[in-house]
């Protein structure tokens, strides 16, 4: 090897060791966790861990894809959580849920929409009750920021007016704290059998307010400075309680705060023992999911009778039935077979024809001078060849057409028995 090029590889193998002595003594191996979001049932259901919550400290709990999935309401003892938008609610099921709430039940909903919007779709459930929704304006309690413009001497300017907070302390941004984030409002909910509040956090953004027939009615209702978030309105035996945000009894929410507590107090909302049906799809299922769902009957009995179709298509009913011998007929059999089908056809002029045609052939072959004889001396001298009467001869050898079998029979016997005397 060249010098050269020796010096080239060592060169080589020096920069290498030294990038990875470089590479070993500045980095660090280390294992960094990605979250990858929530899989399977967690996926589907953001209520899922309320429903764990609930099922470990004892209360039966049921989840459902979507309201079509209520084919039946359930006992007026139970608590029905609906925190979806109910699209596919319709009046008619709305008043049987009313209905349900009226015998004893305990209804649990979202408002998802503003009772001031202009453009709102009638809600069937909150608006019978009187409970409305409103949009809190913190654009309209923050102070004007803009300078006055400057105006003549005589008038002077207002004094500025001193920030205001928006709602409480703990929503207000200060200036000098602008970049700080906020510090989220927290709700006291205050229940009698616990002396101290629980603490909850809702969205400061929206409020509830009742209508005044529906402020006699109200049971329980839970506010931060921002207004009302939980409202429970008592609807004949039963309760309707409406939220304006579900988000403490999602994942990973529900972890926060008094949250779980709160979870399981509205699942036994003034001492309800019976069981919880939460309801957490808005999408109306396809018509292949509904008959899978009120179906499913009909459809395992059309697959189970056309499996037995199948099967007995399939099968044979008894052992296979043998090939038929196959027996050797003699040529007579087939020439009267032959016969018969000619007669019953309407042939017999053709076959009495190709008889006599058959008998005057071996005549001009054996006796030439008998062929040119008259007809009444060939049927005598035939006659007296063949011995058969002289009438018999005639009667075969005349051109008439016989439709009697029996004559027909005679006749064509009488012509062969004369071929063969020849």
């Amino acid at each position: 090897m060249r010098p050269s090029r020796r010096a080239g590889w060592v060169a080589l193998a020096v920069s290498a060791a030294t990038l990875a002595a470089l590479f070993f003594s500045s980095c660090e191996k280390r294992t960094i966790e990605l979250p990858s979001g929530y899989t399977g049932e967690a996926a589907r259901n953001p209520y899922l861990a309320a429903q764990r919550v609930l099922e470990r400290l004892g209360t039966k709990v049921q989840s459902l894809p979507d309201l079509s999935a209520l084919a039946r309401l359930p006992p007026e003892n139970a608590t029905l959580i609906v925190p979806t938008a109910r699209r596919a609610l319709g009046r008619a099921r709305a008043a049987e849920l009313l209905e349900w709430v009226a015998r004893g039940g305990h209804l649990v909903v979202v408002s998802w929409q503003l009772f001031d919007d202009p453009q709102r779709s009638p809600d069937p459930v909150l608006d019978p009750i009187g409970v409305r929704q409103y949009l809190n304006d913190f654009a309209a309690e923050e102070p004007d920021g803009e300078l006055p413009e400057p105006g003549p001497p005589a008038d002077p300017p207002p004094a500025p007016r001193a920030p205001q907070p928006l709602v409480t302390e703990a929503s207000f941004v200060d200036d000098e704290a602008a970049e700080e984030p906020s510090a989220p409002e927290i709700a006291r909910a205050h229940f009698s059998d616990r002396d101290a509040p629980l603490s909850v956090e809702f969205d400061p953004a929206f409020r509830f307010e009742l209508a005044p027939e529906a402020a006699e009615l109200e049971v329980f209702a839970i506010a931060d400075a921002n207004g009302a978030h939980w409202v429970s309105v008592q609807e004949g035996r039963g309760f309707v309680t409406a939220l304006t945000d579900d988000y403490f009894m999602t994942h990973p929410k529900i972890g926060e705060w008094d949250h779980a507590e709160l979870v399981y107090r509205l699942a036994h909302f003034e001492g309800r023992d019976g069981p919880v049906w939460i309801v957490y799809g808005d999408d109306y299922p396809s018509a292949l999911a509904l008959v899978l769902r009120h179906a499913w009957m009909v459809l395992a009995s059309a697959g189970l009778l056309l499996v037995l179709w199948l099967w007995s298509a399939s099968r044979r009913f008894g052992p296979l039935a043998p090939d038929p011998p196959r027996e050797r007929r003699e040529l007579m059999e087939h020439v009267r077979a032959a016969g018969r089908f000619q007669w019953r056809r309407g042939a017999a002029r053709e076959l009495l024809v190709a008889t006599r045609e058959a008998l005057l052939a071996r005549v001009r072959e054996r006796h030439p001078a008998l062929a040119s004889a008259e007809p009444a001396e060939q049927a005598e001298r035939l006659a007296g060849l063949s011995g058969l009467t002289r009438e018999s001869v005639e009667r075969a050898l005349a051109w008439q057409t016989d439709v009697e079998a029996g004559r027909f029979a005679q006749n064509v016997a009488t012509l062969e028995k004369i071929r063969r005397s020849l």
